[in-house]
């Protein structure tokens, strides 16, 4: 407890003010270029030296979710551009800045670009559940993208003999698996 709340919230918005800006001028900035006018520039991005960039992830990204869309009864063509999409929020001055907010931001971009809504909230979706107990993804492009994207980190790192050990599991392979099986169920 403070003597002074007025000093402590005085403090606060001084702290807090800049981040604000700093947070408007990114959204400007970012938004000068569309989620699919960055898309080439993750193929400047490596993934894993082995699985190539994330454009070569989103390629496959797309062909995955569109597959698993029709098995779920979802539309194909929106999953697979919610896949291509799906990490261009990444090369954005507000993730790069603030790396909490990716897939939030490809969902806010996505929306103020006027994209089909359940494209713009797969994007944020395609990362649940990020930890346990986390909500699951509630769109059929959601659940389609989040599906493709930890299979595809599973059965690739697997591939290239990346397996996790007792004490070791750097690309979250765990946690991959059982969002899977956290969707699917």
């Amino acid at each position: 407890d403070s003597r002074d709340p007025a000093q402590v919230r005085a403090g606060n918005e001084r702290v807090i003010r800049p981040r604000f800006a700093d947070a408007a001028f990114f959204w400007d900035q970012d938004r000068r270029q569309t989620l699919a006018q960055r898309r080439e520039a993750l193929k400047s991005v490596l993934f894993q030296a082995k699985l190539g960039t994330l454009y070569d992830k989103s390629e496959r990204l797309s062909l995955l979710a569109g597959g698993i869309a029709v098995q779920l009864g979802g539309d194909k063509q929106q999953a697979e551009q919610a896949a291509r999409l799906a990490k261009c929020d990444l090369l954005t001055h507000m993730v790069g800045e603030f790396p909490e907010l990716q897939g939030i931001m490809g969902c806010y971009y996505a929306q103020a670009e006027g994209l089909p809504a359940e494209v713009a909230v797969a994007l944020d979706e395609q990362y649940r559940p990020r930890h346990a107990g986390d909500g699951l993804p509630e769109t059929q492009a959601g659940r389609a993208l989040a599906i493709a994207d930890k299979l595809d980190t599973l059965i690739g790192t697997f591939a290239i003999g990346q397996i996790p050990s007792g004490d070791k599991d750097p690309y979250a392979l765990r946690r991959a698996a059982l969002g899977v099986l956290r969707i699917m169920i």
